[in-house]
């Protein structure tokens, strides 16, 4: 397998951190993304960082895009069960960020 050089990439320096073992073995989008969220944690102010409701939201949004596409993939091999628990799990985290959002 091919390791890109992942340096110099992104004018934001998220690319810079990264491992290049990491090419190939996880899906470098979504950690480029966690990356990014993480970043915004560490500024230096205060009032420029995100809430933990914030956070949680691109969390959520990065899981639910994968399981989006391993639901897609189940589809096709024909696995419906694990398919309709994965909307379940999907529904119970939605209610939890409502909750998350109402206390906000």
């Amino acid at each position: 397998m091919e390791y890109v050089d992942l340096a110099g990439m992104s004018p934001d320096g998220v690319d810079e951190i990264l491992d290049n073992q990491l090419v190939g073995a996880c899906n470098i989008e979504e950690v480029r993304e966690l990356a990014r969220i993480g970043h915004k944690c560490l500024h230096k102010s205060l009032r420029k960082r995100p809430s933990i409701g914030e956070v949680t939201q691109a969390i959520l949004k990065i899981k639910q895009r994968r399981r989006a596409k391993e639901d897609t993939m189940s589809f096709a091999d024909g696995d419906f069960s694990r398919v309709m628990s994965r909307i379940e799990d999907q529904q119970i985290e939605l209610s939890k960020l409502g909750g998350l959002n109402g206390e906000a």
